[in-house]
């Protein structure tokens, strides 16, 4: 095995034989605007089984990402572990005629693509160091979970004016 390439010429036309695989290999380049795999190895632990189609590629991937809190930016640590079932399509089959399906190539199967989905869908889109994290001061950039930062928080846009004279009109109404 080289990377994410797997022989498994002695699983095609057999359909029942399987085989367990156990791949580590970087997947560079997979990630969100607020979390990354970059250069940490992604193990994916994977039963290849012939069926008729081709081979059913089954298990788990797991990794760790470097994510940045969404609300303050903290750095953070998370692993990222998702469970697969993917089927890649051997030539001469029905299901060859869809253009995303994962393929068979000669006698090996490339686990590369099935797993840069794998990781890259299961990353988190607005990952939070807590759940109430108070975030970044929109002005100074303080970190609120610090402690209020000490901005004037009276500003009112003017366009809203003539709703805070009518909220404090009917406040006093009351």
């Amino acid at each position: 095995m080289q990377g994410f390439m797997v022989p498994v010429s002695q699983l095609l036309g057999r359909p029942g034989e399987y085989r367990d695989v156990t791949v580590t290999a970087v997947l560079p380049g997979v990630g969100t605007s607020l979390a990354h795999v970059d250069e940490r190895p992604v193990t994916a632990e994977l039963r290849l089984e012939s069926v008729i189609e081709g081979v059913l590629a089954s298990g788990r991937v797991r990794c760790s990402a470097r994510v940045e809190c969404a609300r303050c930016l903290r750095p953070l640590e998370t692993a990222i572990d998702v469970s697969v079932t993917e089927l890649f399509v051997a030539p001469g089959h029905e299901a060859e005629a869809d253009e995303d399906a994962y393929r068979v190539s000669g006698s090996a199967v490339d686990l590369e693509p099935l797993v840069r989905d794998a990781v890259g869908l299961a990353l988190p889109l607005n990952p939070l160091c807590d759940a109430a994290c108070a975030g970044l001061c929109a002005r100074c950039g303080a970190d609120l979970n610090a402690g209020p930062c000490g901005c004037a928080d009276d500003d009112i846009d003017p366009r809203w004016a003539p709703l805070a004279d009518l909220g404090a009109r009917l406040a006093g109404d009351g």
